[in-house]
């Protein structure tokens, strides 16, 4: 289990409690689930021998990033995208509680799904290959979902990527001053925001998932299921690369083999480009900006995942700089 500030402890009647309220039934045992490092998360089992996922947001008054505020609203609206446009297989949500009534922050109750995270699965060469082809899939069927608006929907939603992206930057930045700390490199990019201004003014707006990690994806018997959409935002679709092949760390045409695969059922192709090295920059380097500031609200500085932040974010950062 991984030690996060953010975390909310719900007791065993507090959640005996919400099931019994919402009349979903008698709880009779209760274990934290995941390796998330935001969000609570608990196996909940009742009398009549079902399992249930119940998901807690962080306490009131926990510190957090601008952008995940109310972001379990935007979790459960995800899930809702998904099952209503979509074949991908994800949870249902059955409850969803913001009332803070009885857990005193925002929460859900949802379907428990089978199956272990892909980093867990002792895959051969030919079945992790297989898998990473189901993913890249489900973000073509994700990628068809259109707005008119960018952004994430818990912060206001603009009429470009550019506005969008420079606004979530600048969220960031402020957050990171809020806390104390200077961000030169946050900075920085902002002005390549303004700087490639024209490329982003011309983005489509799709729902971008930007968190589709192997332990977000759960495996069993050759299928896979989505868990936890909630960092998605309407934006750019060349966006969700970050987490595919080599990783976050290496430009878009490092990406070559998955942009192929892509391409094979996307509605819309992506073509490398330097349009589109800048767009995945863009990304690589947002991405680096979250992970820089999200280590001050989350860890302590001799942690590893504080470690872990500070090496990930310059290395995003050098590579995308290079590019833009």
């Amino acid at each position: 289990m991984i030690n996060s500030k953010t975390k909310y402890e719900a007791t065993i009647e507090e959640i005996r409690q919400l099931f019994a309220s919402h009349k979903v039934g008698n709880v009779v045992s209760v274990a934290k689930l995941g390796d998330g490092e935001f969000n609570a998360a608990y196996k909940v089992t009742l009398d009549d021998g079902k399992n249930y996922v119940l998901k807690i947001a962080p306490p009131n008054g926990a510190t957090v990033l601008s952008y995940e505020k109310n972001m379990m609203e935007s979790e459960v609206f995800w899930y809702k995208m998904m099952h209503e446009n979509t074949d991908i297989i994800c949870p249902e949500v059955y409850v969803s509680d913001f009332s803070g009534s009885i857990i005193k922050s925002n929460c859900f109750i949802m379907q428990m799904m089978e199956g272990k995270p892909l980093w867990e699965v002792n895959f051969s060469d030919q079945e992790y290959e297989n898998v990473q082809k189901q993913k890249i899939e489900m973000l073509t069927k994700i990628h068809r979902i259109k707005n008119d608006k960018f952004g994430y929907r818990q912060n206001g939603l603009y009429d470009t990527w550019y506005e969008a992206l420079k606004s979530m930057a600048g969220n960031l930045v402020s957050d990171c001053k809020a806390l104390g700390y200077e961000t030169l490199d946050g900075e920085r990019f902002i002005s390549y925001i303004d700087k490639h201004a024209e490329v982003l003014k011309n983005v489509p707006c799709r729902m971008v998932n930007f968190d589709l990690w192997d332990s977000n994806v759960l495996y069993k018997d050759g299928k896979i299921c989505w868990i936890d959409p909630e960092r998605g935002f309407w934006g750019d679709p060349v966006a969700d690369f970050i987490t595919l092949g080599v990783g976050q760390k290496a430009p878009l045409s490092a990406k070559q083999k998955e942009i192929d695969v892509y391409n094979e059922t996307a509605e819309e192709k992506i073509i490398l480009s330097k349009e589109t090295e800048i767009r995945y920059a863009m990304a690589v380097c947002y991405l680096a900006l979250i992970e820089e500031v999200e280590k001050y609200v989350r860890y302590e500085p001799d942690e590893p995942n504080y470690i872990r932040n500070t090496v990930d974010a310059r290395e995003m950062y050098d590579m995308a700089f290079g590019i833009l």
